[in-house]
């Protein structure tokens, strides 16, 4: 029978305690901005009620600020059976220059994102790095932001940042330039694009873009949605 290592023994006895009262034993704390993550990949794949439960109300209001030229459109934008967008314009006004020079690039590379898988394009961690920045107060709540960057250099990605409500998990604020544009008419597209919540559930959008085109230069647009059953909605927007 081999003796005992009394020196290997004496170690563990110093590292095992003899006895450890069950109520000194806890938990790491999760780390910071978790649960709202771990909230936020819940959400993304529940259906997007600007994109999948019917009519949604789009007011599109675009300017270029070097000949100092505005134009606005106001349409329904519905999915068709090939789950594409379609879009019956109610009212437009303005000038037709800033229509067709900022507002149709546009709805052209928004198009060609939507012509994307969906998988390729969402902000999940199979696409994006994610990089915890802090917490920001927005609406009278409170949400985590964190750093966004693309893992590959793709259409229909940004680099940015993403700002996830603390409660539900919902994409509040997005904001960033797209890493690749589709359309050739575009040279670089930034946006801002917040959601705003009511009583847990986003009930409006609005997005802030800066395009910049390769004919007319620097555009702007605000394009604000709404979920609209009922075209009176559409109606009380263009007041």
């Amino acid at each position: 029978m081999n003796r005992p290592r009394t020196g290997l023994l004496a170690l563990l006895a110093l590292l095992i305690p003899g006895s450890t009262p069950a109520d000194t034993l806890a938990l790491a704390p999760p780390a910071p901005g978790s649960l709202a993550f771990a909230r936020y990949i819940a959400s993304v794949h529940r259906r997007d009620p600007f994109t999948e439960s019917g009519p949604v109300a789009v007011l599109i209001e675009a300017s270029l600020p070097g000949p100092g030229k505005q134009s606005r459109l106001l349409a329904i934008r519905d999915t068709n059976e090939s789950e594409r967008s379609e879009y019956k314009v109610i009212d437009s006004e303005g000038d037709a220059a800033v229509t067709q020079e900022v507002i149709t690039p546009y709805l052209a590379e928004r198009k060609e994102i939507e012509d994307l898988p969906t998988s390729s394009v969402m902000m999940t961690p199979a696409n994006y790095n994610f990089r915890y920045m802090g917490e920001a107060e927005i609406d009278g709540g409170s949400a985590s932001v964190f750093r966004v960057v693309p893992k590959k250099k793709r259409r229909g990605l940004i680099r940015g940042e993403l700002w996830i409500d603390s409660v539900t998990g919902v994409a509040v604020v997005q904001a960033g330039y797209f890493v690749k544009n589709s359309s050739a008419g575009i040279r670089r597209l930034e946006i801002v694009r917040g959601t705003k919540l009511q009583d847990g559930s986003p009930c409006s959008r609005i997005t802030r873009v800066a395009v910049e085109t390769r004919r007319a230069g620097r555009g702007y647009l605000t394009i604000t949605e709404f979920p609209a059953p009922e075209m009176g909605a559409a109606a009380s927007a263009a007041e």
